[in-house]
């Protein structure tokens, strides 16, 4: 079996989509209860990311497409562009 070669630009996306994550207060500070939460709260309870998703794109395994960001950007409680404009400037 093949590792994947690490990507240090994918790394530093998922740090700075864990870092928003983990600035919200008055939340639940795991994967599951953050989704959870935000779904609650914003997304009617119906499910937009998975704990392996929110996972592969935090440890930089996986990059989210726009529609996530969309979505990732709703729940961080972030301007779009502005989540968008931050990872322009990591990768």
């Amino acid at each position: 079996m093949t590792r994947r070669k690490k990507n240090n630009q994918n790394i530093e996306v998922g740090n700075l989509i864990y870092e928003y994550r983990k600035k919200l207060t008055d939340i639940p500070k795991s994967r599951q209860g953050f989704i959870d939460d935000r779904s609650a709260k914003f997304f009617n309870n119906e499910e937009w990311i998975s704990e392996k998703t929110l996972g592969n794109y935090e440890t930089g395994q996986n990059i989210p497409s726009l529609e996530n960001l969309k979505k990732l950007s709703v729940a961080l409680e972030v301007d779009t562009l502005e989540l968008i404009a931050e990872i322009l400037k990591l990768i």
